[in-house]
């Protein structure tokens, strides 16, 4: 199922992109995922063998009718096909699409403190230099076992400056000797 929810997401990014409103669709989209994801109901809903194809495509026009018309035209498809569920998924690889298109990535900064706007910047600026990307969307995150320094994870690449690593990494050439 993660394949078809990937292809969806393709197919909805490259026509939302050729139509110009890969923005409002990007923030349509997330708005959606949030508002479906946080709704118990609309999961049960959403795999309920009883509903009718009818039923879903109704509740996805009078739901979502104010949407771009590609986005409108997935959900539709979806709810054809009893495959509302994959919404979540879609929406994840959508945003990978966008990402990616977009040269931009999502940068977790662990430290041991709330870093200042500032310092988010600095470091931001830092990796923008050292992977290619023209934009880093920063998230702070409190993690006091650091002990000082900084972990930061870019997709599934961590950088890891906090000195907690460099004590590991001193213990492991203790023991190698």
């Amino acid at each position: 199922m993660a394949q078809v929810a990937k292809k969806y997401a393709e197919s909805l990014f490259e026509v939302s992109r050729d139509s110009g409103v890969q923005e409002s669709v990007h923030a349509d989209l997330k708005e959606i995922n949030l508002a479906v994801s946080s709704q118990p109901a609309f999961q049960l809903f959403a795999e309920d063998p009883k509903v009718s194809k009818e039923a879903r495509i109704r509740f996805v026009k009078e739901t979502f009718g104010g949407a771009d018309q590609p986005l409108l035209n997935l959900l539709q498809i979806l709810a054809e096909r009893k495959q509302l569920s994959l919404l979540p998924a879609i929406a994840d690889s959508f945003e990978s699409y966008y990402n990616e298109y977009n040269e931009q990535q999502y940068m977790k900064v662990e430290s041991v403190y709330a870093l200042t706007r500032e310092e988010l910047d600095a470091i931001g600026q830092s990796f923008i230099q050292r992977t290619g990307y023209k934009k880093l969307l920063l998230d702070n995150v409190i993690n006091p076992q650091l002990i000082g320094g900084i972990r930061a994870t870019i997709g599934t690449t961590v950088y890891d400056g906090s000195i907690q690593n460099n004590l590991k990494q001193l213990e492991k050439s203790f023991h190698q000797q």
